[in-house]
């Protein structure tokens, strides 16, 4: 199977109406959800697919919920992926994320227009409080704050709503951090998580791994530079549907 490693140009638009300020975003601002695979917020520099390292979906099977992906180092030194978020919840650092190519192209492009950005703050104007931008995008709304937000708080609300969409459709998976020494190939088997409905989507699926120069978690989670590399799966032509595929009706 072929698979697309160059990114197609996707093209942040306005996120309208998805950012939001709740009546709850006080309470509940402490509890941060990135979405944009492997971020932390933290303004540490991500390189984005660099040249080194190859990555490629080598095959995805629908019916069984899994997707193989390849990963050959060629940098010149070990990595090891996993992403740096602090959180040592059991899954909560994955070495990498199968999700549709919408949120895999956009996260690449976060990482190549946002480098060494920390996430947003809002000050209230009522009050004194400032709180954690990002987690809004999430919350119920009562008022529109859309006008406030910057264009990176907008690129990752569009990853918020690819990303939940995904996770509904049943193309949503992750695998656990790992590490690649140099001259190595890494073989990964993902399994996606179940579809709220079926059919399983039929979405273009990718593939989004964070690595940090180095052998273990504590590169990943400190100081080590960071890697980001996005591949697409290339050759997928979802099924014609045979309702519509009878021709043009008769007059």
């Amino acid at each position: 199977m072929s698979t697309s490693r160059a990114l197609k140009g996707f093209t942040a638009t306005t996120a309208s109406a998805l950012l939001v300020l709740g009546g709850v975003g006080i309470a509940n601002a402490q509890n941060v959800v990135t979405v944009v695979p492997g971020d932390n917020g933290d303004g540490r520099t991500v390189i984005v697919n660099n040249p080194g390292m190859s990555v490629d979906i080598i095959s995805v099977d629908r019916a069984a919920g899994t997707v193989a992906v390849q990963m050959t180092n060629n940098l010149g030194f070990t990595v090891f992926c996993e992403a740096p978020n602090q959180d040592t919840t059991a899954g909560a650092r994955p070495g990498g994320t199968v999700s549709t190519a919408p949120v895999v192209e956009m996260s690449a492009e976060y990482y190549q227009r946002f480098q060494n950005v920390q996430a947003e703050n809002l000050n209230i104007a009522s009050g004194s409080v400032t709180m954690n931008f990002w987690p809004l995008g999430q919350l119920l709304p009562q008022g529109s704050v859309g006008a406030l937000a910057s264009d990176a708080v907008q690129l990752r609300s569009q990853i918020t709503e690819a990303s939940t969409r995904a996770k509904v459709d049943g193309l949503f998976g992750t695998t656990g951090s790992f590490q690649l020494a140099n001259g190595n190939t890494a073989n990964r088997t993902i399994t996606l998580g179940p579809p709220s409905s079926l059919p399983r989507g039929e979405d273009q699926l990718g593939f989004f791994t964070m690595c940090a120069q180095g052998t273990n978690s504590s590169a990943a989670q400190t100081t080590g530079q960071l890697y980001a590399w996005s591949t697409l799966e290339g050759d997928y032509v979802p099924p014609v549907d045979e309702d519509d595929d009878e021709g043009p009706e008769a007059p």
